[in-house]
């Protein structure tokens, strides 16, 4: 038969105490516990940052401070360079069951790369940006209603994909929810 033993107490020093208030009611003892978290990772990164020379810490400080004030913008990113303009990357013919699909990679400004599917081969595929007035000379704009107008305007660049296959044609805004959907304006 198995004996039932105490659990050894915690020792009620330093950050231990203030985290152990188990005599408090549960908002007020959640309340005092994060306060002892909190406190105890400042005393913690405080150490840490003691390593570094003060003069060093100082330099970094004065700099960022100076950096703010001078009301500079912070440099553009490096990598970013090939999301500036919108633009199609490229179409690639695949397989998908039984038929094949044009697969066309596209960007728009500031934004991740993108795929979409159509389900035709890229040789009978024209997939390009446009802007409003290219979509008014292909009488297109017309098969659009004033929210899908409003989302075309509101486009990086006031471009928007343009996809046209054999049979249909679509376009590709994005949407109040942030992402991408297709809005067919050729059947």
């Amino acid at each position: 038969m198995a004996h039932a033993r105490a659990l050894p107490t915690a020792p009620t020093t330093g950050c231990t105490a203030m985290m152990t208030g188990f005599d408090r009611p549960h908002a007020t003892r959640r309340r005092a516990v994060w306060a002892a978290a909190s406190l105890c990772l400042g005393i913690a990164s405080a150490c840490s940052a003691a390593t570094v020379p003060a003069d060093t810490m100082m330099t970094k400080v004065a700099g960022q401070a100076a950096a703010r004030r001078s009301g500079v913008p912070a440099p553009a990113p490096t990598n970013a360079g090939h999301r500036v303009a919108s633009r199609v990357i490229g179409t690639t013919d695949r397989r998908l069951g039984d038929g094949g699909v044009c697969v066309v990679n596209f960007v728009y400004a500031g934004r991740a790369p993108e795929s979409i599917f159509w389900e035709e081969p890229c040789a009978g595929v024209t997939a390009r940006m446009m802007g409003r007035g290219e979509l008014e000379r292909l009488g297109r704009w017309a098969r659009l209603d004033a929210v899908e107008r409003s989302f075309v305007a509101g486009m990086p660049g006031g471009k928007v994909l343009y996809v046209e296959g054999g049979a249909s044609a679509s376009i590709y805004p994005i949407g109040t929810g942030g992402t991408t959907y297709e809005v067919s304006v050729a059947d």
